[in-house]
């Protein structure tokens, strides 16, 4: 990586850091990099102890603030569903509550979550659950984020969780847990979601985001696993359901004139995700090669048969 990239990254980070009252240990912490090396760096030594700080650090701080090391050929937009994930987690969090965000795969929950993360540096507890996730790494992660040292026992684990989530929302922090993908967890990881916000509910905000897989998957074990009834009375209220993608795309393709290429992505991609994968990599194919984007050069791109 060229010295240039590096100092732009360094002061980005001193921008955000500014912005956002952070020191450099807190970020560190968040942007999951050493303390020493960023000392150093802010000092604009990119050199620590004679070794080469090297450049996974700097890509570390780059994705943390924002930074783009990259032409970006996918533009952000204030989808429905955007909008609607932003306005309830302020919410959610403005008020002190739970809150189930559903929608279908590739709507911008994930993408939508990662910004707010970014645009709220401090307070902010998000884990993302795979399908191989069990309690035990779901409560190493929060540890993780809280950076404290957890208890061996289980119980102390949970505990400890909530009696420090409580302790920083005293001291002002207005803490919110936003658990994404939620619909992998397993039953008792959905125990401990439960456990967690009775300890610190009124006074932590508890966001679950998920596909419809997780309330139907609740509904299921309602009557079947003890507990589950005053689980979903939690959420029952404070469910929110995002609108339907709408698959025409247009505000998404502001870069394509080509009027039968905006009629076959709408065809092909069932989603923004989809959306996303097929355009970004046409767009920079267009441009590395000096060519317009059209039909033609992006069946050719994907090797796509030829319409007749």
């Amino acid at each position: 990586m060229e010295t240039t990239v590096k100092d732009g990254i360094i002061a980005a980070a001193k921008s955000y850091m500014a912005e956002y009252d952070m020191s450099a240990s807190n970020f560190a912490g968040r942007a999951d990099v050493g303390k020493s090396y960023l000392s150093n760096a802010l000092n604009g030594k990119y050199i620590y102890q004679n070794t080469t700080i090297p450049d996974s650090f700097f890509r570390k701080i780059a994705a943390t603030v924002g930074y783009k090391l990259e032409a970006s050929y996918w533009e952000h937009v204030d989808t429905d569903q955007y909008v609607q994930i932003m306005d309830t987690l302020n919410e959610a969090r403005e008020r002190v509550e739970a809150r189930m965000i559903v929608g279908e795969t590739g709507s911008g929950k994930t993408y939508a979550v990662d910004r707010f993360c970014a645009q709220n540096p401090v307070g902010v507890y998000r884990i993302t659950v795979n399908d191989y996730d069990t309690v035990y790494d779901i409560m190493t992660v929060m540890y993780e984020l809280l950076r404290i040292e957890a208890p061996v026992k289980r119980g102390a684990r949970l505990r400890g969780v909530g009696r420090e989530l409580r302790k920083r929302a005293m001291e002002g922090e207005r803490p919110i847990v936003i658990i994404d993908e939620a619909e992998n967890t397993k039953i008792p990881g959905i125990k401990t979601y439960k456990a967690l916000y009775d300890m610190f509910a009124g006074q932590v905000a508890f966001v679950l985001v998920c596909t419809e897989e997780l309330p139907r998957r609740l509904a299921k074990m309602k009557n079947r696993v003890e507990g589950m009834p005053q689980f979903i009375r939690r959420f029952k209220a404070n469910t929110v359901k995002l609108v339907p993608v709408a698959r025409k795309y247009e505000a998404f393709l502001s870069k394509v004139e080509d009027m039968k290429l905006r009629e076959l992505l709408s065809q092909i991609a069932d989603n923004y995700g989809e959306l996303h994968d097929y355009l970004e990599r046409a767009l920079r194919e267009a441009d590395e090669s000096g060519e317009p984007l059209t039909e033609a050069l992006f069946r050719e791109t994907y090797n796509l048969p030829a319409k007749r």
